[in-house]
This record gives C-alpha cells, sequence and structure tokens, in this order.
C-alpha cells in the first residue's frame, strides 16, 4: 500500500506541480495587497455629495422627462432620479431603460437640456479632476469595444478610456455620458488579473470560477493533498514499530 500511495502521490504531485504553484503564487499576491488599491480606489478622489443650498429655486423636474425623450424616444422607463454634480453645474442624474437596454442622461437643473457626452478635451480634463495627484501624459481612446486585454469587460459601451503614465500607469474608463468612474486599471492590476486567471483556470473570459478544468484541477490537487497525509501516516507508523523492535 505504501508503495501504490508513493507512486500516486508522485505523478499526481508531477501533473500538479505548476497548477500548484500558481495557486500559491497568487493566494501570496492576493494577500499583499488591499482590495482598494488593486482597484486602484486609493488614486481617485471620492464623488461629492450636492449642495442642496444651490439647488436654489429651480423648477422640479422641468423638461426632464422631454429631453431624455428626444434622445432616447418614446417609450423609455425611469427607473432612478437624483440631483448631480459636474463641471460646477447641477443636472438632474436620469436613470432609465427601454429596448435599447439601461441608460443614465444629465439634464442640466437650471436650462432642462440634455447634456451631451464628453469631448476628449472633456474626458481628458475629467480624469484629471478625479486623480489625487497630477496625470502624466494622457491619452484619450473612444472605446466601442472590449480592450482586447480585457481590461474592462462586461460593462455597458461606449466608454472613454484615459490613460497616464503616472500614477501607476492607470487607465481611467468613464462613462461618456455622464462622466461617472467605472472602473480604474493599473499595473497591480493587471498583474492581479493575470494571476486571478492562473488561479481559477479560466482562460477566456477570466470570470468564470465554475469551469470543468478548474472542478477537475482542484480534485487532483485534493488527493496530491490526501496522499502526502496518508504517505505521512504510514511512515510515521513504520517508523514507528522499526523503533520499537530496536
Amino acid at each position: 500500500m505504501k508503495i501504490f500511495f508513493r507512486k500516486l502521490h508522485r505523478w499526481l504531485g508531477l501533473l500538479m506541480a505548476l497548477q500548484i504553484v500558481a495557486w500559491m503564487l497568487s493566494g501570496l499576491y492576493f494577500s499583499l495587497f488591499p482590495i482598494t488599491e488593486i482597484r486602484g480606489q486609493h488614486l481617485v478622489n471620492t464623488p461629492r455629495n450636492v449642495n442642496r443650498d444651490t439647488l436654489g429655486g429651480a423648477a422640479l423636474f422641468s423638461g426632464v422627462f422631454e429631453a431624455v425623450e428626444r434622445d432616447r424616444g418614446a417609450g423609455w422607463q425611469l427607473e432612478s432620479l437624483s440631483v448631480q454634480e459636474r463641471d460646477g453645474e447641477i443636472f438632474w442624474r436620469v436613470g432609465g431603460d427601454d429596448p435599447q437596454g439601461a441608460f443614465v442622461r444629465l439634464v442640466s437643473f437650471e436650462t432642462g437640456e440634455l447634456r451631451q457626452p464628453l469631448t476628449a478635451d472633456e474626458a481628458i480634463r475629467h480624469a484629471r479632476d478625479l486623480l489625487r495627484q497630477e496625470g502624466l501624459d494622457p491619452v484619450a481612446e473612444w472605446l466601442e469595444e472590449e480592450p482586447s486585454n480585457l481590461e474592462f469587460r462586461s460593462r455597458s459601451l461606449p466608454v472613454w478610456r484615459i490613460g497616464f503614465s503616472e500614477p501607476e500607469n492607470v487607465n481611467l474608463y468613464l462613462d461618456p455620458w455622464t462622466g461617472d468612474l467605472l472602473a480604474a486599471r493599473t499595473t497591480r492590476w493587471r498583474i492581479f488579473d493575470f494571476l486571478w486567471m492562473l488561479h481559477i483556470m479560466d482562460f477566456d473570459t477570466r470570470d468564470d470560477f465554475n469551469t470543468p478544468l478548474l472542478q477537475i484541477a482542484a480534485f487532483l490537487g485534493l488527493l496530491v493533498a490526501l496522499g502526502g497525509v496518508v504517505l505521512w501516516a504510514l511512515t510515521t507508523r513504520l517508523f514507528r514499530r522499526k523503533y520499537q523492535r530496536v
């Protein structure tokens, strides 16, 4: 029996060696950095709440629904309504749904006009305002498809991607209509994402941790661990018997 478990442990260990190392290495990296730093939250300012005193006596709901209907067409449904400040101006933040999908639009609190999407220059300026320190070498890119590096996936498109060489080679992904920061991607996040891919063994979307490949690998890894325990137990008993005979 000892020979059987020794051979089983040896060959399973050889088969699973790289994946076990990947699990340990990725787990170590995950434990070194807080998730807030991985997500780049330490690099950006938190959104400011709107001071109600600045709302003045503007007419509530004046022209809001008409402005959105001119953009989305008839038949849209209101999901949420709140107030947002952007670039020193107050807007109604209208969340809705229609056959094209969920959307958010900004309508001027004073004029009732729909806020148009950010231009490249406006997106760069807005991204710089979001950063807690100066952003160097900004580059704006309009994305209508998910980037090939999978930095921004399973999200609504299109978006602005504003890249900076500093701080931390960060890319900020902005909603073109609202200016919302949808994601911040740094070098640490890219390493995290690569190791996450190895950890869950999803080499396609990097999001599915219920794949048959992972399940098989986890089962084999469990056998390796249990085989080591069994070998230890067998070796320990044999050692004790030999020691008692002496």
